[in-house]
């Protein structure tokens, strides 16, 4: 009687170990699945704004791209390849920011004239231990010595992209395979709930318009 208790208890104690080990392996795959799709995904993000950089549109009268280029530059990373900023004409009409009439200037006497800025504007950085971008608008009248400043604003206080609730990120780096025109992006994603499970991933983008 004693031998067939104990006999059970172990075949209990077996069933159990085996259905906690599987718990725990379930867990684990369902949090590198999470973690591999939002790698992918901001990956994606990146990838499909950055290959427009320095993009400007064929009207380009009176510009003001110039006020805002270092060294003839329209992006910058900074030295430990966490922080890239960049700008490109997304709205097609020569400048950037939005001309205030189909027709206007952009520049007055080394003066911005444009609005909206943020929106062709493109910054990502790496910070605490989650992804930020720049969302400013405080360049709308800037001088050429304001302007210029754009490209230098990793630094600044940005807004907060991804969520901490499922995901830290623990490494975002972009490194120049051949600057201007391939540009790699590296991405590691760690788990909250499951600490010891992470998820790196990377990308290539190529530039359209170096």
């Amino acid at each position: 009687m004693l031998v067939a208790l104990f006999l059970a208890i172990g075949l209990l104690t077996a069933i159990s170990n085996l259905y906690a080990q599987f718990y725990q392996t379930k867990l684990k795959q369902n949090e590198l699945l999470m973690l591999q799709k939002e790698s992918h995904q901001l990956l994606t993000y990146l990838q499909q704004h950055i290959q427009h950089l320095g993009y400007q549109g064929a009207s380009r009268q009176q510009t003001n791209f110039r006020l805002f280029e270092q060294d003839n530059k329209r992006y910058a990373i900074d030295l430990n390849g966490q922080c890239f900023i960049f700008f490109y004409d997304l709205n097609d009409d020569g400048c950037l920011g939005k001309r205030a009439t189909k027709h206007s200037s952009c520049i007055n006497r080394q003066t911005n004239q444009t609005k909206d800025l943020a929106k062709e504007v493109f910054g990502i950085k790496l910070e605490r231990k989650s992804l930020y971008i720049y969302d400013k608008n405080n360049l709308e009248h800037c001088s050429r010595q304001e302007c210029r400043q754009l490209l230098n604003a990793c630094r600044e206080k940005w807004r907060r992209f991804t969520s901490e609730d499922d995901y830290w990120v623990e490494r975002l780096h972009f490194t120049w395979l051949e600057e201007p025109k391939l540009l790699r992006i590296a991405l590691k994603l760690t788990s909250k709930k499951q600490k010891l499970v992470s998820y790196e991933a990377s990308g290539l983008v190529y530039i359209l318009n170096h």
